[in-house]
């Protein structure tokens, strides 16, 4: 199964999500932008990160969005055509192998994506490598608590199965240290609660069967059926176990990581 699939199911509804609208606010309203810059957006979904980082650089900048999911890029351009942008172009590509000409970009954007990536370290270098000197890169990763995908991560490495979202950046030293690993000077950390909700219980647990073809949790579609039958009762019990009048508390917290390329010597 690509990818793809699961985001191409979830283009024309994604921009509902009221998490991940705040994520991308936040993440975008931190940065450093500036009118003119040249910006890239990997892993750009809808578009949402690109479009708000279009309205500042403005007509005199430029943004690039790169995503595998020709559902979501579908939206993206239906959007950047809505709101008359021409500075903006979406490309279909797989941001670990697709190249830009080195020291090319001012700005890139990674929003809730990373974690999905197959090789992190090596996407963050191949992606700084891009940056100009005192280029800049943004992205956000789950924190503690991460709400039911926390449980669903817990689940599995009760089985063995590890799924690297839950642990690879989990800390802001962590944060930290996938910067310095790529190159980048560390400018600022920060971790935000971006929703805390009660969901009813049966919807809990539809949650992990509902999003099973989901990237992030690829090593689990990839385990042994017999894993991955132990890993839906493991977290069926683990919701229930822990839900308060039928309801389950499901509190997501997000780190947001920025990061600045050194100038040259």
């Amino acid at each position: 199964m690509s990818d793809a699939t699961h985001f191409d199911r979830r283009g024309a509804t994604y921009d509902a999500n009221e998490t991940h609208r705040r994520i991308l606010g936040l993440l975008v309203s931190a940065a450093p932008l500036q009118p003119g810059m040249r910006v890239v957006d990997v892993a750009t979904g809808t578009g949402a990160a690109a479009l708000k980082a279009a309205e500042i650089v403005g007509p005199t900048g430029s943004v690039f969005g790169i995503d595998l999911s020709a559902g979501m890029l579908a939206e993206a351009r239906r959007k950047a055509t809505e709101a008359a942008f021409s500075h903006v172009q979406f490309l279909q590509a797989d941001a670990e192998r697709f190249d830009l000409p080195a020291e090319s970009v001012d700005f890139i954007f990674c929003a809730s994506g990373l974690v999905m990536m197959q090789d992190i370290p090596a996407a963050l270098r191949r992606w700084v490598g891009w940056l100009k000197p005192n280029g800049h890169l943004a992205f956000d990763v789950p924190a503690k608590p991460f709400g039911l995908s926390e449980m669903v991560a817990e689940a599995a490495a009760a089985q063995g199965i590890l799924l690297p979202y839950d642990t690879v950046a989990d800390t802001p030293t962590k944060c930290r240290a996938l910067l310095e690993d790529a190159g980048l000077i560390a400018t600022h950390i920060a971790t935000e609660v971006v929703s805390d909700d009660w969901v009813e219980l049966d919807k809990a647990i539809a949650f992990l069967e509902e999003r099973m073809d989901h990237p992030a949790w690829r090593a689990l579609q990839d385990a042994p059926e017999n894993a991955r039958e132990a890993t839906r009762n493991a977290y069926a019990e683990i919701i229930q176990k822990r839900a308060r009048a039928h309801r389950f508390q499901s509190k997501v917290a997000q780190h947001f990581v920025y990061g600045r390329k050194s100038k040259r010597a």
